[in-house]
């Protein structure tokens, strides 16, 4: 049985893997941006704890989307994949996490801001790839294409 994709998923383009590696991409260049210009015309602190929460929250993100890669595949699983992906993430991403909480090096709302700054990037990715597919926006490339001719 073959199934039209376009049909089940209403309409929506699916987004694989290749979509949350652009957003890790994105995210840690935007993490540089805010560094450099936090530190310059805030303080140099903060911008530092919400560049060390995004980039905190891309590798997260990255292991996750690794462990499911090797773990949900049709072919045969790699176990020491797994594991090493797991033994990352687990212990050594999470005690990196709890001592950056303990040591205090930056304010934990700046922290706070950088980790949750990835899922909007996620949600401003998804409407801009939403709002480029929408017939509304072909419509009106397709009226400044007549226009220019």
């Amino acid at each position: 049985m073959d199934f039209d994709t376009h049909q089940l998923t209403g309409g929506l383009t699916s987004m694989g893997l290749e979509f949350i590696g652009r957003v890790i991409k994105t995210s840690l260049v935007i993490s540089v941006l805010i560094l450099i210009f936090g530190s310059f015309y805030y303080d140099w602190c903060y911008s530092l704890g919400i560049a060390i929460g995004l980039v905190f929250n891309c590798v997260n993100i990255w292991l996750i989307m690794e462990l499911v890669k090797h773990t949900i595949t049709p072919n045969e699983r790699n176990p020491v994949a797994i594991l090493a992906f797991s033994a990352v993430k687990f212990p050594i991403l999470y005690l990196a996490g709890y001592l950056i909480l303990k040591w205090d090096i930056v304010p934990v709302t700046s922290l706070l801001i950088g980790f949750t700054l990835l899922f909007g990037i996620i949600v401003l990715k998804v409407l801009g790839r939403q709002l480029i597919n929408s017939s509304w926006m072909k419509s009106v490339a397709g009226s400044r294409k007549r226009a220019l001719q």
